[in-house]
Formats: structure tokens, sequence, C-alpha cells
């Protein structure tokens, strides 16, 4: 992968983001104050914004937690295979 792949996939992933800010996230979190639109965390008593932003930080750590043992499944599979092959064709495979 070049750096400029890497860059697209990274713009992608930021396009979801805007997607989700513009769609789900605007209907959840914009509103209006004097005919202006505001986003719902800029008046937030800061308490309950470190509050919020807690309860997401937990969220990511549960996250991280599922897809490490998803990753670890995923190498003992791949070990495995590599591991068979080794065994029947006595080479070690080239990903």
């Amino acid at each position: 992968m070049t750096s400029n792949e890497l860059a697209d996939e990274v713009e992608q992933l930021i396009g979801f983001c805007r997607s989700g800010i513009l769609g789900v996230g605007q209907e959840q979190y914009a509103e209006h104050r004097d005919g202006v639109q505001v986003q719902r965390f800029e008046s937030l008593p800061l308490s309950e914004l470190i509050q919020y932003a807690r309860e997401e930080v937990r969220d990511l750590i549960n996250y991280c937690v599922m897809l490490d043992i998803r990753f670890r499944r995923m190498q003992q599979a791949v070990d495995a295979t590599t591991q068979a092959t080794v065994e029947t064709t006595g080479q070690v495979p080239n990903d």
C-alpha cells in the first residue's frame, strides 16, 4: 500500500464520520438558537459533557476488547493454517 492509498483510506473513513454528523448526528445533536444552528455539546454543562465522554471511552474500551478477541481468534486460525501447510509441504507460506 502506498502512502497515497493509505491517505485515501483515511479520507474515506473521515467521509463516514462526516456522514454520521450530517445524518443521524444532525437529527440528534443539532439545535437552533436565535435562528443559528449549534451543536448540543456546545451548551452542555461541562460536567455532563465529561460524563458523556467518559461513557464513550468505556464503550471504546469494550469495542477494543471485542476486536482483540476476534483478532486473537483470527491469528490462531492463521497460525494453525500455516502450521498445517508447513507440515504438509515443508514450506512456510509467503503472504
